[in-house]
């Protein structure tokens, strides 16, 4: 009989609900998953060269994103948010609870015109292509006033896809250093086209298989334990991320279903950032 004792495996049982293990996990989240910087500069600029001509602006965030709240709004300015989960505007929403709804961002419950700019990281490819992201457009369209900004930062894949197998091999060689570029590359090298998108399980279940052991995993390539099992969140997990191309995200906006011009695109120079460009729309 083998008497080496067995290490207990790492891995939770499946998880109560992606969003809200998500939101316990939030501090272990960085970019480019969370906006950097660079991100929140591109944002920075576009509120305040819109505000110089039409002064403070009603402004929505679509989720809870901390840094997005934490922008240097101009003074007056009518800041609100929406997420569909309450965990993760419990746990993360930074400012005050009467400026912040629960609602879905396809459903918003709020006045045509009534707000001036919506700004958004890394939530249009949550929505299922193509339905859902065109009538997230459409929605936008409804509550943004003639003239408004919508600005989006995007998670979009590569020209040509990446071969899964070479994303594991470049992570079990510690050529990938943290979780967050992982899940972008791996979930987008899974990915088959963007109607299917990818499962979050999906990706769990690839890498689990890869390398099932992940204590071992996280020693071999240099992580904290604690980091690599936020992954996680995805184990069991049916949701389903719709990645497209800049081009594509574009095309939607402006032409179908339409109603919003592309002004400008800003892409961040950090790891993976020509994968997560910022991009400005206006209403016409």
């Amino acid at each position: 009989m083998n008497s080496t004792p067995q290490m207990p495996d790492p891995t939770p049982a499946p998880p109560r609900g992606h969003w809200r293990d998500l939101a316990r996990l939030w501090e272990l989240t960085g970019s480019p998953l969370r906006p950097s910087a660079q991100d929140t500069g591109f944002l920075s600029a576009a509120v305040e060269a819109w505000a110089r001509v039409q002064g403070a602006p009603r402004a929505l965030i679509l989720g809870v994103t901390p840094e997005t709240y934490r922008l240097p709004w101009p003074a007056g300015a009518d800041v609100m948010a929406a997420d569909h989960t309450q965990a993760m505007i419990d746990t993360i929403w930074p400012g005050p609870r009467d400026a912040v709804i629960r609602a879905e961002w396809t459903d918003l419950p709020l006045p045509a015109g009534s707000r001036d700019i919506v700004l958004c990281d890394g939530g249009f490819h949550l929505l299922s292509h193509p339905q859902a992201q065109r009538q997230l457009i459409r929605a936008i369209h409804s509550i943004i006033a003639p003239g408004g900004l919508c600005i989006f930062r995007l998670f979009t894949p590569p020209p040509r896809r990446e071969a899964p197998d070479a994303v594991l091999q470049d992570l079990l060689d510690a050529r990938i250093p943290n979780l967050n570029l992982l899940k972008l590359r791996l979930g987008m090298a899974l990915q088959p086209d963007k109607a299917e998108g990818v499962e979050l399980r999906h990706v769990w279940n690839t890498l689990h298989q890869a390398a099932p052991d992940f204590a071992r995993l996280a020693g071999q390539i240099g992580w904290p334990l604690e980091h690599l099992l936020a992954i996680n969140t995805y184990r069991d997990c049916p949701a389903r991320y719709y990645f497209l191309s800049l081009e594509e995200v574009c095309e939607m906006f402006c032409e179908n279903p339409g109603g919003f011009r592309c002004e400008a695109v800003h892409t961040p120079t950090y790891a993976l950032g020509e994968r997560c460009p910022t991009a400005v729309f206006r209403r016409v």
